[in-house]
C-alpha cells in the first residue's frame, strides 16, 4: 500500500519530470526535412523520364543497316514500317494520269510487285519531280527538298550520275540507260547543226539527267559548253515542246526516248541525234534514296525475287499490252 499511496500522491512536479514537455509547433519544415523531400521528388521525376524514353525507343525505326535483311525476307521493323515512294505523272507509259484522272503506269505495277515480294508495306506519294532532284539553268543540280527533308523514302525512276551519286543512294536499275539527242521543229526549218551549237539557245527539262552538263560532255560538238543566257529550263514536256515550236529556243536536248515513250510524236518534233553521242548515265533508272535510309536494301531483295521467278520479265510483257496506247516501256534484261 505504501507504493500505491506514493504513486497516488505524486506531485505535479514529479509528473512533469517523467513526461517531457511538448514541442512548440513550427510555422515551417526544418532544413533536413525539406532537402529530403526535394530529393525524393527529383528521383521520382528522373524515374518517370527514363521510363518514357525506354517506351519511346521501342517505336523508333532504326535507319541503320538491317542486320537481319539478308537471304530474303526482312526484319520486323522493315515489315512494320509504311514506306513512302514518290511518283510523278509525266514519264510516258511509266507514270501518267489516265482518262479518269487517276495516276497510272508501269512504275505503279513494279512498285506493287517488288514491295509484295520484299514483304514491305509501300504507299505511293505524288509530287513534283524537282522535289526529288532540282537543277537551275547554269547551276549544278542538287537534291530536291522532298527527298532531302524526308517527305518520302524514295523517288522512282531516277538514273545514277556522277553528281547524283555524291548525294543519294540507288537501287539496282530496272530500266536501261539511254543517250541524249536534240529535238527541233519537224522538218528542221532552222537548219540546226548537231555538230555545232555555237550561239544557239537550248531548252532542257529541269532535273533530268540530260541537262546542260550532259551536253557539255559531248566533246565532239562544237560550242557544247553553253553560256548562261543560252540555257533554258522548263518543268515539263509540254513547255519543252512549246519552247521549240514557238522559236523561243533553237532546239531541245533530252533523252532520245521521248518520242518512243509517248511524250509527243514525230509530227510535233523531230529527233536529231548527235553524230557520236556520249552517255551521261552511270546506270539505268532505279529507286533513289537518301544515304541514311536503307530502303534500297529491302527493295533489291524483292527485285531479285521478281527476276529469279521470271515475274519481272512477264511484268514488262504485260506493260506493253496495258500501256501500249500511251507509249513503250523500255524493259531491262537483268
Amino acid at each position: 500500500m505504501r507504493k500505491l499511496d506514493e504513486e497516488t500522491t505524486a506531485s505535479t512536479a514529479d509528473i512533469r519530470a517523467v513526461i517531457p514537455p511538448e514541442r512548440t509547433q513550427s510555422s515551417g519544415l526544418n532544413l533536413p526535412t525539406m532537402l529530403l523531400g526535394a530529393l525524393c521528388v527529383l528521383l521520382a521525376i528522373i524515374a518517370i523520364i527514363l521510363a518514357a524514353v525506354s517506351m519511346n525507343r521501342q517505336n523508333v525505326f532504326n535507319l541503320g543497316p538491317a542486320q537481319a535483311a539478308t537471304g530474303g525476307g526482312n526484319d520486323g521493323q522493315a515489315a512494320g514500317k509504311t514506306w513512302l515512294i514518290m511518283i510523278g505523272h509525266d514519264y510516258g507509259a511509266h507514270e501518267y494520269i489516265d482518262v479518269e484522272g487517276n495516276l497510272a503506269g508501269y512504275h505503279h505495277d513494279l512498285i506493287r510487285e517488288v514491295c509484295e515480294a520484299a514483304g514491305l508495306n509501300c504507299r505511293t506519294v505524288w509530287d513534283s519531280y524537282p522535289n526529288c532532284w532540282d537543277s537551275q539553268a547554269g547551276q549544278h543540280g542538287r537534291g530536291g527538298q522532298g527527298l532531302m527533308n524526308g517527305w518520302y523514302d524514295a523517288c522512282t525512276g531516277w538514273s545514277r550520275t556522277r553528281l547524283r551519286d555524291g548525294t543519294f543512294s540507288f537501287s539496282k536499275a530496272f530500266l536501261p540507260t539511254h543517250t541524249a539527242s536534240f529535238y527541233v521543229r519537224t522538218g528542221n526549218p532552222g537548219n540546226f547543226n548537231v555538230d555545232d551549237v555555237s550561239g544557239k539557245k537550248i531548252v532542257f527539262l529541269d532535273g533530268w539527267v540530260d541537262d546542260e552538263k550532259c551536253l557539255a560532255r559531248q566533246t565532239s560538238i562544237t560550242g557544247s559548253v553553253l553560256p548562261a543566257d543560252k540555257i533554258v529550263h522548263v518543268t515539263d514536256t509540254d513547255k519543252f515542246v512549246e519552247q521549240i515550236n514557238t522559236g523561243l529556243a533553237d532546239a531541245g536536248w533530252a533523252a532520245n526516248t521521248l518520242i518512243a515513250q509517248g511524250y509527243f510524236n514525230d509530227t510535233v518534233l523531230q529527233l536529231l541525234p548527235p553524230t557520236t553521242p556520249q552517255k551521261c548515265m552511270l546506270d539505268g533508272s532505279a529507286m533513289m534514296t537518301r544515304k541514311d535510309n536503307n530502303f534500297t536494301t529491302y527493295w533489291n531483295q524483292g527485285f531479285d525475287k521478281l527476276v529469279e521467278s521470271g515475274r519481272f520479265t512477264r511484268l514488262c510483257s504485260e506493260a506493253a499490252r496495258r500501256y501500249g496506247r500511251v507509249g513503250t516501256v523500255a524493259c531491262l534484261n537483268p
